[in-house]
């Protein structure tokens, strides 16, 4: 082999060579393990600062309720690529009062629906012959779930009162609300609750799918106690909607109801009309939301879907999480350190196109595997300790300093090495 010609080899192992040294010259240093410690001290310092200052306020919310998995569902057009779901029919009730809801569930249930669930709330007595009347019909509809709240109080949460069940004698009763702050995202539901007790609470879609697949109904009782990811995949418009005036004009079809699923409930498409909507991961503005998105109604679509599917999200767990999150920090602060100390004038723009460059990495990977395994993983602790450790070096290295002045700590950082 000529010497030019060992030259030309021998070249890009040389430079593959000096870039794996970066990442891993200071990589067993005890500083660098220690500077890596000091990251999640940091973290831990600042979480524990209550945030009360007005201004803060709306930017503590904000990251709060960020989740980048989000633009899996709002901008990549995951719905777009999921059929019609023909086990599942919304019939919208609009503003029909007790009456009329009496008479829609009884029509309906004419046409032999193998499952009826009201998304309304009762509190009290009004007109007496219109409560009669749907009392009445709830009594008759063995096969009908009506929604009540469940409203959680005590120090743990763990006492449990249940309200909007005016009508006792209905088939069953189930909860219907979401355990979430009004302005932020529904991302999580309970399949089952228990109050201290033991009595368990099976929320509305549980015992919608008791009644309809028992074999689905057995999978998630499997997740009794826990929170589950909901899994969305259709908007409102893949769904079969029904409006109430087409119902009681028999308009509609035996086939579109018959051994369905038939979900009662409020729906308007008027993006400016949010009553009875929620924020949803399909929300176009998946960060800084303006107006929810999504009628409660077909939330509970979405999470029937889920559950007959099967097609749950699988979460890594938290201290997978926070495991991925101290490797990555490890990492980088290795190559930190060996730019802030052989490179210093090149430190900081290295620093920050790393944190990009990081940043971009981190947010395609969770989104890919989040879009195409259904498997989340939180890289978010992962990002934020990699923009910590940057200036965790300078604090690190001024208390490495001083212990080395004082105790004969023995450090790769001395003092104005730069």
């Amino acid at each position: 082999m000529s010497h030019s010609e060992h030259s030309e080899h021998t070249e890009p192992q040389k430079k593959k060579k000096r870039f794996h040294s970066r990442f891993t010259k200071y990589l067993y240093e005890r500083d660098t393990m220690l500077a890596t410690a000091w990251v999640f001290i940091f973290i831990v310092g600042l979480g524990a600062i209550p945030l009360t200052l007005g201004f803060l306020n709306p930017i503590k919310l904000g990251l709060k309720d960020f989740d980048y998995n989000d633009i899996s569902y709002s901008k990549l057009g995951k719905a777009e690529h999921t059929g019609f779901d023909k086990r599942i029919v919304i019939v919208n009730i609009g503003n029909a009062d007790r009456e009329l809801l009496s008479m829609m569930i009884d029509k309906v249930g004419e046409m032999k629906p193998k499952v009826m669930a009201l998304d309304a709330l009762f509190f009290e007595e009004k007109d007496p012959l219109k409560d009669a009347m749907l009392n009445a019909t709830f009594s008759k509809h063995k096969n009908l779930v009506a929604a009540a709240k469940l409203e959680l109080s005590g120090k743990d949460g763990d006492t449990v009162a249940v309200s909007g069940d005016f009508f006792k004698t209905a088939a069953s009763y189930a909860y219907v609300n979401f355990f979430n702050e009004e302005t932020s995202t529904t991302r999580y539901y309970e399949p089952f609750l228990k109050d201290y007790k033991g009595k368990e609470f099976p929320s509305f879609t549980s015992t919608i799918i008791e009644k309809y697949d028992p074999v689905s109904f057995k999978k998630i009782k499997t997740k009794s106690g826990q929170k589950v990811l909901i899994n969305y995949e259709r908007k409102t418009q893949q769904y079969q909607i029904i409006e109430y005036g087409s119902l009681m004009e028999d308009q509609v079809d035996l086939s579109a109801i018959a051994g369905k699923i038939v979900l009662f409930g409020y729906i308007n498409l008027d993006k400016y009309d949010i009553s009875d909507k929620k924020f949803t991961p399909m929300n176009e503005k998946f960060a800084g939301k303006s107006t929810p998105d999504m009628n409660g109604i077909v939330v509970h679509a979405n999470i029937l879907s889920m559950i007959l599917d099967g097609n749950y999200i699988k979460k890594v767990p938290s201290w997978v999480n926070l495991l991925i999150a101290f490797a990555v920090c490890w990492l980088f602060m290795s190559f930190f350190i060996h730019y802030y100390l052989e490179s210093h004038i090149w430190f900081h723009l290295v620093a920050k196109i790393a944190q990009v460059a990081a940043l971009i990495l981190f947010t395609y990977l969770g989104i890919f595997l989040f879009d195409q395994y259904r498997l989340k993983v939180d890289m978010k602790m992962s990002l934020i300790v990699i923009i910590m450790a940057v200036d965790v070096i300078y604090f690190y290295e001024a208390w490495a300093v001083w212990m080395h002045k004082k105790f004969g700590y023995q450090t790769v950082f001395k003092p104005h090495h730069h």
